[in-house]
């Protein structure tokens, strides 16, 4: 099969993956897996584990790595290893990046939102404890939640089969966000997002406090209905990969 990645389950022979194979990525349905080192694709036994026993992968099967930095290729799994069968390839990163700021909610989970904002193709992704958040997480917790986290948006990427990993980072408070520059906040009286609107802050369920207001950052409106925190940071980063390719305004 010639210029096109090998679908699920067929297998590789030598000489057969034609330059434009795998530019196929995002529409081949073989498997997509996170690497460390995309030059020396070592995988863990947990991957291991879902290749076989999971998805039944047969040996030769062709499947896709990147490193979560935009270098990816085309391997074959052997059953132990992945041997390349063409040449790595780069994708630069988009040349304006998108930030969301998640502010803590009830819930304490944010697990659906990293999920989401992962596979939109966000490129970071800050969690802060809002004067309205209820769950403030010390240390110990947000590490345990770091960790979690930090899966949740490597599997998701896995899914997505996208190249670049988003930065995860937590900041203690909504006066280290509003630091940030160009960054603007979530609010249903804002004005319309625009092209140009790159960091965004979403509150919790409380809303922004009269503190947080008085920092005087641009508000901007999701639309005309109320949204739940997690339903809002989704939008938003939706919103906004579409706004950055198209340059319009919604």
């Amino acid at each position: 099969m010639k210029g096109q990645l090998i679908k699920n389950q067929e297998t590789v022979s030598g000489g057969n993956m034609a330059e434009s194979a795998i530019e196929a990525l995002k529409t081949s349905k073989s498997p997509h897996v996170l690497v460390e080192d995309i030059t020396q694709p070592n995988l863990s036994e947990e991957k291991h584990h879902h290749l076989r026993k999971v998805l039944r992968i047969k040996p030769n099967s062709l499947l896709t790595a990147t490193d979560g930095n935009g270098s990816w290729g085309a391997f074959a799994y052997t059953g132990e290893v992945l041997d390349p069968v063409d040449d790595i390839r780069s994708d630069e990163r988009p040349s304006s990046s998108i930030t969301i700021a998640i502010s803590l909610t009830k819930g304490g989970k944010p697990d659906i939102t990293i999920q989401k904002l992962t596979e939109i193709g966000v490129d970071e992704v800050i969690l802060f404890s809002a004067e309205n958040s209820i769950p403030l997480w010390d240390f110990s917790k947000r590490s345990k939640n770091e960790q979690r986290l930090r899966r949740i948006s490597q599997s998701a990427l896995e899914q997505s089969k996208g190249v670049w990993l988003p930065k995860l980072t937590f900041a203690n408070s909504f006066a280290d966000v509003a630091e940030i520059p160009n960054m603007s906040i979530a609010d249903v009286r804002g004005d319309p997002l625009i092209e140009n609107c790159r960091c965004l802050a979403v509150g919790p369920e409380g809303g922004w406090s009269p503190d947080e207001y008085s920092f005087g950052l641009p508000r901007v409106s999701l639309g005309h209905n109320v949204l739940r925190a997690e339903t809002a940071a989704i939008v938003a980063g939706s919103l906004m990969a579409s706004l950055r390719n198209s340059g319009r305004t919604l």
